[in-house]
Parts: C-alpha cells; structure tokens; sequence
C-alpha cells in the first residue's frame, strides 16, 4: 500500500512537473506577444487646473508605448474630448502626434453651463479596451459671476471629526499580501481606511481580536489611512478589528484564513527585493513558477523544483526601471495562488530639469529669458519633449502632491484605482516614510492593465475592431449602380486638388472596400474620387461609369460616456483664496478684452472705405436674398464680413451664434430640444454637416417661432446653412454624374497660438490695455535633441505683481517621464 502511494506521488510530481515547465514556456511567449502588441498611454498636460467661461484650456498632449513610455510607433492620431457636466461632448479635436507630443486648446465658451468637466483622450487602438485606459482627468469650469462656492479640503473650515461621525462613515479595507491569510504562516495584512469625514492625516487606532475574543495585537494607521498589521493565522479561527469609539465597540471581520495554501511576502530596501515564498500544502513549492514583470517587460521568473516549503529571493533593482512591478506566483497546475505589487524606484532613472533665468526678480513688462536642459544621474544630458506653462500663484494652485506626468505614467495608469495626492510619494527622493507608504499603497491596489487569463488563455485578436491610425484617410464603398446594386470591385482614383495637385489609384476588394492614406494636412481640402466598373481605360463602354460611391464618415463616433470614472471635484484645492482671486482676475480680464475688443473693432471700421460700403452690402443682401426662400432671420453669421471665420469647422460656427448650443450631435435654440437643420434648402442630420468648415460656409441663419413656421417639423426652430457653391447634397459627397464624386476633407486641427504680448513693442508698451494674464506663458513643445540640447525660451511679464510658478512636464526619448516646479518672483 506504501509502495502504491509513494508509485502515485510520483506520477503525481513529474506530471506537475511537465505541465508547469510547459505552462512557463506558455508564461514566456505570452508575455513576449504582448510586448510586442503593446497598449498605448495618453498624458496632457494643461496649463492650468482649473478655469473659468470665456476662459482658454491650453494642453499638450504625449503619446506613448504604454510599456516602454517611449514614442509610440503604433499610432499617430489622438482624440481629445471635452465633456460637460451632463456627459455631453461639448467639443472634440483630432491631432496628429509625430514625435512624442502634440499641442491643442479649447475655446470655453461663455454660454456654456459652469460645472465638473471632464478632459478625455485616447487613440482609436486604445478602443479596444477598457476605458480605464483612456487618459482623464477632471477640469473645473468656473462663472465668474459666482464665488460663493464650496471646495473640497477647504483650509477655511478646520473643524475636527466626531467621534459620532468616524462611526457612521467609517470603512476599512483589509488587504492580506499575497492574497489570502493561510492557517500557520506568518501574514502581512495591509490597512486602507476611507470615510466621508476621514481626512488623509487622521489616525485611527484599534486592536486585532480572534474568536475567543482575546487581543493578538494593535494597529495604527497614519497617512491616507493606511497601516499595517502583522500575525500568524492559527487553524479553526477567525479574526476581525476592534475600534472604541465613544466606549462602543466597533468590529470589523478580518479575510478568511485558507487551511491550506501559499503566502507570498516582499520587502523592498530600494536597493533589493527580497521575497520570501511559504506554503503548507501537500507538495509545499515544488513545481511552483513565480514570475515578475513591469508592464509585461520579464524581470524575474523562476520553477522550483526542490520539495521545500519555503524559499528566499533576492533581486537587485539596479537594472529595473521605475514604475510598478507584479509579483505573481503559479502552482503546479498552472493557477496563479499569490500576487504583489512593488514600486521599483532606481536612483539611476533619475532624471533633472535644470532652468536658468536670466533674471531673478523682473519687473512688470519685463523680458524673461530662461534655458532649459536635462540631465541624468550623472550629469550627461538627456533629449525628449517638454510643455510648460507659467502661472500666477495668488490665483492658480500649485501643489507637489498632485498628479503630473511622471505620478500618471509610473503609478496611477497602472493600478486599479485613483490614488489621491500620488505627487506625495515623489517629493523627496530616498525618504523612508513615503516608501513605506507607497508599498502599502501598492498592497492595497489590484494590477489593472494586466489579466493572466486573458493573457495566456484568449488567442490574441490580430483583426481589431479598432485599428491603430498613422493619418487621415479616405475610404468607402462603391456600388454597382443598376440592376442588384451590389458592392462590386471597382476600380478608384483620388484626386486631392491643392496646389501641387496629387492622384493615386487602387482597386476595391471584393467587397466594395477601399482606403487611401494615410496623410497629414492641417487645412480641409477639396478631392475628388472616381469609380469604374471596369477600369479607367475603358470609359467608351456606355455602362462603365455606372458606379456608386459612397463615403464613410471621417469624424469617428465617440466612445460612450462612462459617468462613474468621473466621481471627483475640485481635487487638492485647498485654498479657496486663490479661486476666489481667479475668479475676480478673470471677470476683470474678460471685460477688458470685450472692452478693448470694442476698441479695436471701431478702429477697423474707421479704415474701411465708406463711399461703396451701402453698395456692397445691397449686393451681398441681394445674393442672400437669392438663396433663401424667407424674410429676415432671427439671427445670421455672414462669413464674408470676417475671412479668419474660415479656420472653424461648422459646430464652433454654429456656436459663435448667441441662444444657439451646438455639441456631440445635438443643436438647439435656447435649449428648446434638436433644431431642424437645413443644408442649401435640404433636410439633413446632424452627421451630415460635420465635414463643413468656413471654407464650405457662405452664412448660417436661425429662425425661430414664427419665422420657422413655414417649415415642417421645425417646433424647436431651424438652423439653416448655406454654402458658398450652393451645391452640397444631404451628405458629404457632391453627386456630378455616376462614377464620380466632389468632397471636402478635415485635415487634423491646427492649434491656435497662445498669445503672448511683445512689450518691446512701442505701441504694444504704452496702450492702454491693463494686461492681468494668470497664465503668464504657455510654451506647449520644448524639443531637446543632440543638435540642440538646450532649449530658450522667453517672454514677458503682466501687470501683476506675483509669484509665478514654473511647471515643465515632459517624457526623454528613453521613456522617462520629468516633472519640475519652481517660482519666480516679479516685482
């Protein structure tokens, strides 16, 4: 009987043995395909955190390979939304990254509702997962015309939390490292205390009881309510905390503790890692596989084959890289039984930006020239993409413990979870307190962008939904035009008509299918696209041209709004002083440019020649006049009296119309519901005007009530557009004859740029114009390369006296995120 049980034993092991060195080799190829197909992150970095209506979001944004942090060779194309409190688009740019960053802003209009707003980018790839991928962050918009509002973290309200109050609100999350408590086997159980009074530097105080109701030990937590618990489970007991509050007794139940199982403990000195296994199963470690990566790149992995049941590792972190690590550990049938996250932190990826000024204190009006550089642990110099903005202290909040660029693609990107305040951990290189509190930040936060069962069991999609985008492009359907009007392939030709005119051809599939691109251009441009059954050789044949084309939507259709991402505001302002000084520094600009606006405007009209003015605009009424079928509109924009109209696309057009809100795919006159539009005399919907610019646009009316009334279906008015050929179908295409189309195409936006007055200017220097900027300077790509590894960048004062705070973010061309935050004083 001895010999059979030790006979199946055996088996037993070499089996298990087998299927963990496969299932390693599984392990290894997996990780392998996912470094090569690897995900995409997205920062931006904006000038400021929070703003006002009327106000500009100026924002750089960097797209990166989501393992290396290096510029991303998968796509090119980034989306970035701007979504109201009430999840509606409110407005969308498409930008074209080349190298590391791309600049963009958005214009806050002033009929637009204040609240929580959301900042949203992503690339199409990056659709293809979850939205935790996508990059967000929350953006407070501001009306100047209420400051009675109430912050979050308010400095002003420092009242102490009841005892009554932690008891009602208190929650406590037990994390025991690993995973699981195992009977025997000395355990790490990880605290993190959250409640709706409970303030980051509360403590909290309390004791561990078993089931026979005797004290194991005591707890404290301390920042972010986090700490740490240390015991050995013993079998056929439960545990759970115990707070007094107010002579009650409070408890809180402990995680079950497993009979049997695995435990998995790190500590990290910062220069080793040192992890010790233990298991009390029936064959302890042997056949067990631990394997540790950071972001999918392999740092360590080994198969145990000795019988043991405990083993000791140490790891060097020289040679690995900042961010977060997992741990994972697999049991002899392939099943990951343990898991851990370290924060890997070598001083040798450290990496400064260095800034000189060429003045320390300038005066108001003054030239401020700085240089910038950056360099590594060693002081040889490093080359990457950087943004900076320069902001006014007394209005805009500036604090070290909020996110940046470095916070987001080391730590928060990685984790389940947001974690508040991340900048904290990053404020002092080397200290201990906040290394132990990151590791306990790491224990009490579940890897996200990694899922093993996802990873070795689903076979990779290499047909994605979503494809990765390197441009523009141009594609569509052709279709015969008689008899079953099937998709047929034929053959097409583009003909892009710019200045140096350019064409190209390919054959549809079989489906009908075509694309061309991909391209980058900024302005929109016309083309032209042609079809033929047979080929372009053979137009002598009468039913060669009978070929429809039909053309997909350039601008793609948003991602649905996920509401819950979004559940914060206002976060780390903790000086409701500075909104307040915001506020009233922007009520006061606004009327200053709307009053120098006026200004100017007057000047303009004072240079126009009056005598043919009445003639002129007898025959401009005459030809509006020719094109519609009513009297006078409720309101007009006439792009002919304003050429610079002519860079929006037609939803900002429509929104410099006051009462009307044009957004995502929604138009409405004083919020009365979807307004009928009418493209030259046509019904059409809202997707049909998107591909518009002032290039196409001749005037835009709005007729309301009464006016509106001669057309049907128009209770909530008509938005009535008109181009400038008049000739524009219910779609994008221009039908001329079968087998060809005319059509406009949206090149990527050109961000507009951030004014920046030149006091050396005479005229500049001595107007008028009370200049109150609270953002000083907005320098949105800083390049730094071995042709040129410093960069100079200079601008000039307000009329403000202040501290300003310089704020530089950016990425190396290895992949390191920096991040920098000083002052500058002007008097």
């Amino acid at each position: 009987m001895i010999k059979k049980a030790s006979l199946f034993i055996s088996i037993l092991i070499f089996v298990s043995f087998t299927l963990v060195n496969n299932f390693r080799e599984l392990v290894i190829e997996k990780l392998e395909n996912y470094r090569n197909n690897y995900p995409e992150k997205i920062y931006i970095q904006t000038d400021k955190p929070y703003y006002a209506l009327g106000d500009d979001i100026w924002y750089s944004s960097y797209l990166v390979n989501g393992i290396s942090h290096k510029a991303s060779n998968t796509s090119n194309v980034v989306y970035v939304e701007l979504i109201n409190s009430k999840d509606s688009i409110v407005s969308k740019k498409q930008l074209c990254v080349t190298d590391l960053s791309v600049a963009g802003d958005f214009k806050l209009r002033k009929r637009w509702e204040p609240g929580n707003y959301t900042l949203r980018a992503y690339s199409n790839y990056m659709r293809n997962k979850e939205q935790d991928y996508f990059f967000q962050t929350n953006i407070p918009v501001l009306d100047t015309s209420k400051k009675n509002l109430t912050f979050n973290g308010d400095t002003s309200k420092n009242f102490e939390i009841s005892k009554n109050s932690i008891k009602s609100n208190l929650e406590i999350g037990f994390y025991p490292e690993g995973g699981y408590l195992v009977d025997n086997i000395p355990s790490k159980i990880a605290i993190k205390v959250k409640g709706k009074n409970f303030k980051d530097d509360d403590v909290l105080e309390g004791v561990i009881k078993d089931s026979d109701n005797e004290i194991i030990t005591t707890f404290k937590t301390y920042k972010f309510g986090l700490g740490l618990i240390k015991f050995t489970p013993e079998t056929n007991k439960s545990y759970f905390a115990s707070i007094i509050i107010k002579d009650d007794e409070v408890k809180y139940p402990l995680p079950k503790t497993l009979p049997s199982g695995y435990n998995l403990e790190i500590s990290n000195n910062g220069k080793q890692i040192i992890v010790q296994l233990s298991s009390n199963t029936t064959l302890g470690l042997k056949n067990t596989f631990l394997v540790a990566h950071q972001r999918g790149n392999l740092i360590y992995e080994n198969l145990q084959t000795q019988d043991t049941t405990s083993q000791r590792i140490r790891i060097d972190t020289k040679f690995l890289k900042d961010g977060v690590s997992n741990f994972t550990l697999f049991d002899s049938t392939g099943k990951p039984v343990c898991e851990r996250l370290v924060y890997i932190d070598n001083p040798e990826d450290d990496v400064d930006v260095n800034i000189s000024l060429d003045k320390s204190t300038p005066a108001t009006r003054d030239k401020v020239t700085m240089k910038i550089n950056l360099t590594d642990n060693i002081n040889s110099p490093q080359y990457g993409n950087l943004s900076m903005s320069v902001t006014d202290i007394n209005a805009i909040n500036h604090d070290t413990k909020d996110e940046n660029i470095k916070t987001y693609l080391l730590l928060n990107s990685d984790l389940r979870g947001k974690i508040e305040d991340p900048g904290y951990f990053f404020q002092k290189k080397g200290d201990y307190k906040r290394r132990y509190l990151l590791d306990l930040v790491m224990l009490t936060h579940g890897w996200r962008r990694f899922k093993w069962e996802e990873l070795l069991y689903n076979t990779p999609n290499k047909n994605p939904k979503f494809k990765p985008e390197k441009g523009l492009y141009i594609s569509g359907i052709t279709t015969a035009l008689k008899g079953s009007r099937k998709q047929i392939s034929a053959a097409t030709r583009l003909t892009i008509m710019q200045k140096n005119m350019h064409q190209e051809s390919m054959q549809a599939d079989a489906n009908g299918r075509f694309r061309y691109g991909p391209y980058i251009f900024n302005d929109t441009i016309k083309a032209m696209l042609e079809a033929r059954v047979k080929d372009f050789n053979s137009d002598h044949e009468k039913l060669n041209r009978f070929v429809d084309i039909g053309l997909n939507d350039q601008l793609k259709n948003s991602p649905p709004i996920n509401k819950s991402i979004y559940n914060y505001i206002f976060n780390n302002i903790k000086d409701s002083t500075k909104l307040i000084n915001y506020l009233e520094q922007t009520e006061l600009k606004l009327k200053i440019d709307t009053e120098f606006s006026k200004t100017r405007t007057k000047l303009d009209e004072i240079v126009i020649t009056a005598k043919n003015t009445s003639k002129e605009e007898e025959e401009r009424n005459k030809e509006i006049r020719e094109k519609t079928l009513y009297g006078n509109p409720n309101q007009r924009l006439d792009l002919s009296k304003n050429e610079d109209q002519r860079i929006y696309n037609v939803m900002d057009l429509i929104n410099q119309l006051p009462t009307v809100v044009a957004f995502d795919d929604n138009i409405s006159i004083r919020n009365q519901g979807q307004a009928n539009i009418l493209l030259d005399g046509q019904n059409v919907q809202v997707e049909d005007i998107l591909f518009l610019t002032g290039d196409d646009v001749d005037f835009i009316d709005v007729l309301d009530g009464p006016r509106a009334a001669i057309f049907p279906n128009s209770a909530n008015g008509v938005i009535a557009i008109y181009s400038r050929t008049g000739s524009f179908s219910s779609n994008q295409n221009v039908k001329r004859s079968p087998g060809i189309t005319n059509f406009s195409v949206a090149g990527f936006y050109s961000t507009r740029e951030f004014y920046a007055p030149n006091y050396s200017d005479e005229f500049e220097n001595f107007s008028n114009y009370q200049d109150i900027r609270t953002t000083l300077h907005w320098e949105p790509k800083i390049v730094l390369n071995q042709a040129s590894t410093e960069a100079e960048v200079s601008f000039y004062t307000s009329d403000v006296k202040s501290r300003y705070a310089i704020k530089i973010e950016g990425i190396t061309h290895t992949g390191i995120p920096v991040y920098h935050l000083s002052t500058i004083e002007v008097d």
